[in-house]
């Protein structure tokens, strides 16, 4: 069976990358063929070496406006190969990819929800029709993405899973890494994901400001990159807090990273179902997020939903409140636990995609 993926995101270190990276990594791929489009030339090297390592055909095409045409072309003479199309997106405009699957005459093709808004509001509701019209297999990370995407059609959840053990907590590696970033006693908040709009950085900047006037004990430690990195990097400098913000800028080894964290804070304006948290909830870090992320992704009670309408006190006593108030060890090893069981297992979820790969549900 010949598997196409495209990814209408960049193929950098982001949610749906990982997801889609960390599916191909735990699939038992015997008798299938799976390969890759990316829609521009933005595709992380890594990304790119693993998988053509592993026998996948890379194929990097132009999917903006001005060549929108050319691109649907191109895509109907590679899809036409292929048994099964798989498209991951937040919007309908997903619509573009199913179009072509269907001309192309592909047997299931695919539209994946990851989040539960979109910033083309207007081309998400014109193209809605067509996607539903187009598609005929629909999967969603969760039931707000799902319901986002689909509307009230049916569709299959398979979740963002993860390698479990691999994110547990390690004292160990605390001490290598906060040694490694010339950290002592000090209190550190995290954040893990690109510098975009969505993430709210400039939020959890002004937020860590009056955390820091307070209290110099504490440091704020982001890890990431993105089109927003300079203007956050500008803000902090000019608000005097260079020595106090960590930019570590993305990296492969996060789940070392988190091991030097004492709280993750995630002021996101909207997500899906972010994969970033469970990992940290796997690490037994408490997290302190906004209510525009679902909350179906608190799977073992280490997520604390606040407002960003929410007077900044509010956030700031949640933070002190919440800062270290587990012992990290059991709190990784419940949390491991909860989240095997609420099926979030990498493997487990692996198998059921290849199963909806091989008879559509």
């Amino acid at each position: 069976m010949k598997i196409l993926i495209v990814n209408t995101c960049s193929y950098k270190r982001n949610g749906i990358t990982t997801v889609i990276i960390n599916f191909f990594r735990a699939m038992d791929k015997t008798d299938l063929q799976i390969d890759f489009v990316a829609i521009n030339q933005n595709t992380d090297a890594w990304f790119k070496e693993e998988v053509s390592k592993s026998g996948s055909q890379f194929y990097t095409l132009d999917r903006s406006t001005k060549h929108l045409m050319r691109y649907m072309r191109q895509l109907y003479n590679i899809m036409r190969h292929y048994d099964v199309v798989h498209a991951h997106g937040n919007s309908g405009t997903l619509a573009v990819e199913m179009l072509v699957a269907k001309r192309a005459d592909v047997k299931l093709r695919i539209a994946h929800a990851h989040s539960t808004t979109c910033v083309s509001k207007i081309a998400d509701k014109l193209l809605k029709p067509v996607l539903y019209r187009c598609c005929n297999g629909r999967l969603a990370c969760g039931q707000d993405a799902g319901k986002w995407l689909f509307g009230k059609r049916t569709f299959e959840v398979i979740n963002n899973g993860i390698d479990s053990k691999k994110y547990a907590f390690n004292a160990d590696i605390r001490e290598s890494i906060r040694k490694k970033l010339s950290l002592n006693q000090e209190k550190v908040i995290g954040h893990v994901g690109g510098f975009f709009e969505a993430k709210n950085h400039v939020f959890l900047i002004q937020l860590f400001e009056k955390i820091y006037l307070q209290d110099k004990s504490y440091k704020l430690l982001l890890i990431g990159d993105g089109e927003r990195k300079e203007e956050v990097e500008y803000i902090v400098e000019k608000k005097g807090l260079k020595e106090a913000v960590i930019f570590i800028g993305s990296v492969p080894n996060v789940n070392e990273y988190l091991n030097a964290m004492d709280l993750i804070v995630m002021p996101s304006l909207y997500e899906g179902i972010p994969l970033t948290l469970i990992e940290e909830q796997a690490n037994g870090l408490p997290c302190i997020v906004s209510d525009g992320i679902t909350k179906e992704v608190n799977k073992t009670g280490l997520v604390q939903f606040l407002s960003l309408n929410d007077d900044s006190q509010v956030w700031i006593d949640a933070i002190r409140k919440t800062i270290s108030s587990k012992k990290r060890e059991r709190a990784s090893l419940d949390a491991i636990e909860s989240i095997q069981s609420s099926g979030y297992d990498i493997q487990n979820q692996a198998n059921r995609l290849k199963n909806y790969y091989l008879i559509g549900k």
